[in-house]
């Protein structure tokens, strides 16, 4: 009688758990995501047109789950136990997933992987769906988290490639792509959303103190104009870098971090970059992230855009390693620069599937109660 007990309740319970999830995700919205053009005009958005070279402010984003900090507090006997250097920093923002640390507006929102970095936010949104997701789950988790006045950027996973290369292209409402464990696949996707004309900034993570992926220590640091406002609207605007700089082992002294950016400036069609220290190499990257131009051995380095230029972004290498991404300039016409077409809800195919789906899920539901009041039948039936 117990073990019956226990199968019909495990039953039940399952079948109650696989109906609200079956209806949670058959409830998502469905987007129309209307075609954007490449970015085309005879102006051209530069973030750090009014850049002040020795107004820059060096920020960290440290990102790490809530369970391991509070276990290693606990273990460590410190309070305020953390894996990244704040010495090189002037403030750090620290990102747990799915809680406000220390008074703080950034997150890390995921509740299964936290696959969005949060920043100038007030409330945490708990929207997320566990497993499969579609490009309409991820348009709405993102309209979700963006309708509380956030910043949003998306983090593409190196384990699980939850975002693939035409996402950034079709998605809305993000702010730029994030940078965790490497740059190649974080690049790879900011160039696609840059190519069709979607303006996006890039953000970086904090490695720790020992990564077990370098054998040398990266510091990354963004680079953050103070004449920008908020660090919030430089982050909004773009009026920022990122860096990567190395710590040697064998160094004895700790590496300086100042900024060698001086200006960047675009008159006319003409964009030009100084630097306050000689750098290894400018390299100038434009649509679909196709190299432009090389410039060697100099502070200084000019490209003169032609109108097949629809963006231009810059990176710059020094001899010890150290490497900027610098946010792109791009070409638009009008009184703004960001003009891409939202996307609408598409009410037609959100209404069938509900629809077709509610229906389908009640004539499975159906078959499933049929099928085990059949088989119970006839196990109690007695053999002639």
């Amino acid at each position: 009688m117990v073990w019956k007990f226990i199968k019909n309740f495990v039953f039940y319970v399952g079948l109650l758990v696989f109906v609200v999830l079956a209806l949670y995700y058959m409830w998502t919205p469905r987007y129309y995501f209307p075609q954007t053009d490449v970015f085309f005009g005879k102006n051209i958005y530069n973030p750090y047109q009014d850049v002040e070279s020795a107004d820059w402010q060096k920020t960290g984003l440290y990102t790490f789950p809530a369970w391991y900090r509070d276990a290693m507090e606990r273990l460590s006997g410190n309070d305020r136990y953390y894996e990244v250097d704040e010495y090189y920093y002037d403030t750090v923002l620290y990102s747990a997933n799915q809680v406000f640390h220390q008074n703080g507006s950034t997150y890390s929102q995921g509740l299964f992987q936290d696959d969005h970095i949060v920043i100038g936010c007030n409330k945490i949104e708990w929207t997320d769906y566990p497993f499969i997701r579609d490009i309409h789950n991820k348009q709405h988790r993102i309209n979700k988290i963006r309708s509380h006045g956030c910043l949003l950027y998306i983090k593409p996973s190196v384990f699980f490639d939850d975002y693939q290369p035409d996402h950034p292209r079709l998605l809305r409402n993000y702010n730029g792509i994030m940078v965790d464990e490497n740059f190649k696949q974080s690049l790879y996707l900011w160039d696609q959303a840059l190519s069709a004309g979607i303006y996006s900034t890039l953000l970086a993570n904090t490695l720790p103190k020992s990564s077990r992926f370098l054998p040398e220590k990266q510091n990354r640091i963004m680079y953050v104009n103070r004449s920008a406002g908020t660090l919030k609207e430089a982050l909004k605007t773009g009026n920022y870098f990122v860096a990567t700089k190395y710590d040697h082992e064998s160094d004895e002294e700790r590496p300086e971090m100042k900024s060698f950016l001086r200006s960047v400036k675009s008159e006319g069609d003409t964009l030009t970059i100084t630097l306050t220290k000689e750098a290894l190499a400018f390299n100038i990257f434009g649509q679909n992230g196709d190299i432009k131009k090389v410039v060697k051995n100099s502070r200084r380095a000019t490209y003169d855009m032609d109108r097949r230029d629809t963006y231009i972004r810059v990176e710059v290498l020094f001899d010890d390693g150290t490497h900027y991404y610098l946010n792109p300039l791009h070409r638009y016409a009008g009184n703004t620069h960001d003009k891409v077409p939202p996307v609408e809800v598409n009410f037609l195919k959100t209404w069938l599937l509900r629809g077709g789906g509610v229906f389908a899920l009640l004539i499975f539901v159906w078959l499933l109660l049929y099928l085990k009041r059949r088989l119970k039948i006839e196990i109690i039936e007695p053999k002639e």
